[in-house]
């Protein structure tokens, strides 16, 4: 059974980005060293792609999905390295 919520980190960092799962400490409490790296590898790959997606700027909605999405992955990403700090 796999600790990533969805099934795969893609599809957790995704799912997170959307705001379907929220982010807390007990969300990675099962993860193990590998699964941090991979989670972060695919959270930043999502990052990216977000950041590489600029809607038009008079689209006021759009520009706040996008920093939505961008926030809420940024702070998974904190969180994440926030646990695994302090497992070590």
């Amino acid at each position: 059974m796999s600790v990533f919520v969805g099934g795969s980190a893609y599809n957790m960092a995704r799912d997170i980005a959307d705001g379907y799962v929220i982010a807390t400490e007990l969300t990675f409490k099962q993860f193990k060293p590998p699964d941090f790296q991979t989670f972060t590898f695919e959270a930043d790959k999502l990052l990216r792609e977000i950041r590489g997606t600029q809607p038009p700027t008079n689209e006021t909605e759009a520009l706040q999905k996008r920093q939505r999405r961008m926030q809420r992955l940024q702070q998974a990403l904190t969180i994440a390295n926030g646990v695994r700090s302090r497992r070590r």
